[in-house]
Formats: C-alpha cells, structure tokens, sequence
C-alpha cells in the first residue's frame, strides 16, 4: 500500500519512522516533510492547503491512505475533500475536528453530555470577558478558543494578569484564534494525555503520556508546543484510565455521532487528575507532539493496519493496539529564543553519535544548507528542532539514555530542559512528595 504522510515535524517524523516499518507499506511519500523524514519516505513540495493538488497527487501515486499530521489541514476540512474522492484517511472531518479547532464547541459538548470539565464561560468581547472574569476565583484561567500552536493558554495569579491576557487575545495577540476567548476555573491536580483511536462507533485506548509544556526547568515560564514527554503516564492508572474512557473519551465519540458528525482518527485527551477523578482540559484531535514520539516507539507490531482500519470503518476486526511495558522518554532541543523568536539557521552536528547511545533523534525543525556541495549542513529552522527519544525498563534509565543523546548533539544556538520526566523519575526513587507546580491547564 503507498501511504501519504502530511506534515514537517517531530511528530510526523515518528509515525514516517514506525509506517516504514510496515511489511504492508509499498511506498511511503511526505508533504512537505523534513530531512529526518527523508530518510524513510519521498519528500514532495506538496500544499495542503490546495485540496485539489491534494487530490491529484493520490491519483498520480495510487495513494491508498492519507495520515494527516498537523491539526491545520483537518481544521480545514482536508480529509473531507479526500473521502469525497474516494481516498481513505486518517483523521477527522472538519466538523469533528472542531473538537480541537473550539475550545468553547468542546466546552459547550461537555456541558449538554455530562462530561466532567471545568466550570467555563465563552466571550466574544473584552466587556463581555470582564464581567465573567469576576465570577471566577484565582487563578483562573484564560484560553484562546481557535488553534494558537501550543501558546494560546494563560494562567493568571491575579485579576491584572487575566485582564491583560484578555487585551491580548482581543487585541490579536494570537490572531483569529484569540477573536473569542474561554475562561475557566483552575483545576488542581497532575496533567495526564491518554490517546484513543476510534472510527466514530469501535473505540480503543492507544496510549498514555505526560509531556511539559512550559519553557523552564520545574514547569516554569511560557507554554510552548511541548518541551518533551513520556510514556505512559503511570499516574493515570488502570482504574483512572477506565474512568477516562468511560466518563470523558466513549460519551465525546457517542456525542459527535449523535450529532451527525462522528469522530474519526485518533483522539488526545487531555486530561487533569483532581481529587475526584480525571477532569477533561481539552482534546486534540491528532497525535501530539512530542507525545507521538514517546507513543511510536512502544507500539508493538505494526501501525499501518490500525491506521487504515480507523479510517476505514473496520476497527472492530482490527488486532488491539499492543503496547511495551518499556517507558519512553524524549526531550526537546529548541532553538534559542523560543517559544518567542527562534534563532534559525543554527548548524547542528553529532547526530551520528547520538544514535550510538541508542537513541532516536527525530526532526522537528531542521533544513539541509549547500545541497549537493561537500560543506552541506543540517541547520535549524523552527522553534522545536529535535526530539531526542530513547527507551528503558524505566522512566529514569529511559531519561539517562535520552540526556546522553542530547550531550552528543553539537547545537550551540540551541537549548533543552534538563528536567524531563522529573515527576515520574522522582515516584521510581520514592522522593516524590507530591509537591510542586502543577502541570494545570497547559494543553493548548
């Protein structure tokens, strides 16, 4: 089967990664790709964004599944266009995929089926946001409603803090994305993201993961996209993870087929673990990242078939997701300046001894320099630029491989939190108090 991949990242690169390990795989091609993905599919100056060339490009190539990556092109009603012509993918139609695209659409979804959320309220007006934000105790949280890549979240300690939030969102801070704005009550507890892949009636948990999205060491500083995860999340246990499925993933799946848009592809929850029970932040509706770089690596046989029975309608008959009882831990070099301005065009070097660690280094953000001249060069050019990813019996062992993969890479212009997995590798050496910054409300 020839399989297009559509996406440039980290996470694209891990799921080109586990697709070419497929034995049903014929040809793998990515769009527009990257130098890591490169290595394991052709690479096509194709735009998402032109459904027709799209289109034209799976007749040229007999493509027999699209793997949509990035949550823009679903937002934008891609996989509609493609199932319109006949042609298999993987992910939600635009209408479902409004689960990510509006907070406030997932927000008011949760309030007519049950599901347990934070208490919210939807503006559309700077007056209209300061008069909620007074009904709401601190910190209170402050949510861009459209896609803002990862940064759309502020988690005000003040009411100055919300207010200016508000101006920023309102003022265009995150374009489109701020025009309407959601604000939530805090929840206490640990962040936890649990992925289902479902085809809008069978639904099959895939996988957990905690990942940091803050910028500093000890969850400090701005959200970005992602500073690095592991896999699984150990604190959404069996029973919490049942409650999940059952409570918050299986009534969203029964909610958007009841309403004439069913749900298909895979399905991140983002989940608080409060006191009494997992409460949904808000969903994803593809693969995160840099989860996917945690998840592909513990995924035990082979992804394709699962992929193609999800887009497909014919879960049911599919073998159930196996998963190692091996951890998986990545970690995020960025380019210095991120999640602000990132430097681009930083040379990068060592990757070859990064691999003899026997780590994996997925692209996020690179470029090739000189093509084809003897000085060509790998060089930033992003805000995530790599994921070091590396597996072991434990979190711990797992985060010491990954760190002397990082220590291996030459990338002066860039930077890494040296703290990855600080929670769960603190819970195997019994030092965990559960004290500390909460991971709350950071998905985004």
């Amino acid at each position: 089967m020839n399989v297009l991949l559509l996406g440039s990242g980290g996470r694209e690169h891990a799921l080109a990664w586990k697709l070419a390990q497929s034995p049903l795989l014929g040809s793998l091609h990515a769009a527009p790709g990257n130098p890591g993905i490169a290595n394991h599919a052709t690479c096509h100056a194709l735009d998402a964004t032109d459904h027709a060339a799209v289109v034209a490009f799976c007749a040229r190539q007999a493509i027999g599944l699209v793997v949509i990556g990035p949550e823009a092109p679903l937002v934008d009603g891609l996989a509609d266009t493609l199932r319109a012509h006949d042609v298999p993918v993987f992910g939600p139609s635009r209408a479902a995929a409004a689960l990510e695209g509006s907070k406030g659409f997932t927000k008011d979804l949760c309030a007519r089926a049950g599901i347990p959320t934070a208490a919210y309220v939807r503006c559309t007006s700077r007056t209209e946001a300061a008069i909620a934000l007074s009904g709401f105790s601190l910190p209170v949280v402050i949510k861009a409603d459209g896609l803002a890549a990862g940064k759309g979240v502020v988690i005000a300690s003040t009411f100055a803090e919300a207010n200016d939030a508000l101006a920023m969102m309102f003022d265009g801070g995150f374009g489109a994305a701020g025009a309407e704005v959601v604000i939530e009550a805090f929840l206490t507890g640990e962040e936890a993201s649990l992925f289902a892949l479902t085809d809008g009636t069978t639904t099959v948990a895939i996988g957990s993961a905690q990942d940091h999205k803050r910028v500093g060491e000890g969850d400090t500083g701005p959200n970005t996209g992602g500073m690095g995860a592991y896999s699984p999340a150990r604190i959404l246990t069996p029973e919490l993870e049942a409650r999940a499925m059952a409570e918050i993933i299986l009534p969203t799946v029964q909610a958007m087929a009841d309403a004439g848009t069913p749900y298909s592809g895979v399905l991140y929850a983002g989940l608080m673990l409060t006191p009494t029970g997992p409460q949904l932040i808000e969903y994803n509706a593809r693969f995160g990242d840099p989860e996917t770089q945690v998840l592909m690596p513990r995924i035990e046989g082979d992804l394709l078939p699962l992929l193609l029975a999800t887009a497909t309608g014919t879960l049911a008959d599919a073998p159930h997701p196996r998963l190692s009882h091996d951890s998986a831990l990545t970690v995020v070099l960025a380019a210095d300046g991120y999640p602000g301005t990132p430097a681009r065009g930083g040379a990068i070097a060592g990757l070859d001894a990064a691999a003899l660690t026997g780590a994996t280094v997925f692209h996020a953000g690179t470029a090739l320099v000189n093509t084809g001249l003897p000085d060509a060069g790998l060089v930033a050019n992003g805000g995530r630029v790599l994921a070091v990813t590396a597996t072991g019996r434990t979190v711990t062992a797992a985060r010491d491989k990954a760190y002397a993969a990082v220590d291996a890479i030459d990338f002066p212009t860039g930077f890494c939190r040296r703290d990855i997995g600080w929670r769960e590798a603190a819970r195997e050496a019994g030092s965990w108090s559960g004290a500390g910054p909460d991971a709350a409300q950071e998905t985004a």
